[in-house]
């Protein structure tokens, strides 16, 4: 390697990336390295639901016949889910007949039900946990027993790298390059994290031909960033 650093720009619409370089990059043996991140950017439209927490059962006549609603995957807001069912449940003088409303001194949601609507949470793939609601019948407006979880315990954004050594979360061993919290900026803004200070991490190879990044959460999910274009900027150097 005839420079002693070299800068790897990455873009990717899935937040699992795996790149193969057009040939295998040398390193020197007598050296030793690091790599660090530089640059990560991406529109924040973290899907806090998917197919897995999207389904929830509505009746629209004192539980005569439930219908399942299914929400198409995406960020959603309490107020996005009230749009999406009024569609479904109808309204009455501009008032949803099924709708959630917040309560802020509590950090819970309320379900209102009007004119003989009913919602049953008891569905695969349930919106119950996302909402703080237990998965049974709900016959009355009633204030969730436990608290939102809009975030869906989306809290935090960990790249991991599979070209270092070191990284921890919690108590487990991570090749997390760099972590970040969730929500820097509103739903629909660009997240651009450029840190003020490089913290480099050791590499472990003096060979390069795969790069592979995935991006995930505190529970080491992979995240859901809806198609956005992810832009990851990894700076190599030899160390001093």
């Amino acid at each position: 390697m005839s420079n002693k650093e070299q800068l790897f720009v990455i873009t990717s619409n899935k937040s699992d990336i795996k790149l193969s370089l057009d040939y295998e990059y040398e390193l020197d043996r007598n050296q030793e390295y690091e790599l660090g991140l530089k640059y990560f950017s991406v529109y924040n439209s973290i899907r806090n639901i998917n197919e897995k927490n999207n389904q929830i059962k509505i009746s629209t006549d004192n539980g005569v016949r439930f219908k399942t609603i299914r929400l198409l995957p995406r960020s959603y807001e309490y107020i996005a889910i009230n749009e999406y069912l009024s569609e479904y449940a109808g309204s009455v003088n501009g008032k949803n007949n099924i709708e959630f409303e917040s309560n802020l001194n509590h950090n819970k949601i309320k379900l209102i039900l009007r004119n003989n609507c009913q919602v049953d949470f008891n569905v695969e793939n349930s919106l119950n946990t996302l909402l703080g609601f237990d998965k049974r019948v709900y016959t009355q407006s009633t204030l969730a027993p436990h608290k939102a979880n809009m975030e869906n315990d989306i809290d935090v954004i960990n790249i991991h790298c599979n070209l270092i050594n070191g990284g921890f979360f919690n108590k487990y061993k991570r090749q997390i390059i760099y972590s970040l919290p969730t929500f820097t900026v509103l739903i629909g803004y660009r997240i651009i994290e450029k840190p003020f200070q490089t913290t480099y991490l050791p590499f472990n190879s003096f060979m390069i031909k795969d790069i592979n990044l995935e991006i995930k959460d505190g529970k080491n999910r992979v995240i859901d960033f809806g198609n956005e274009e992810i832009v990851i900027q990894l700076h190599l150097k030899q160390k001093h």
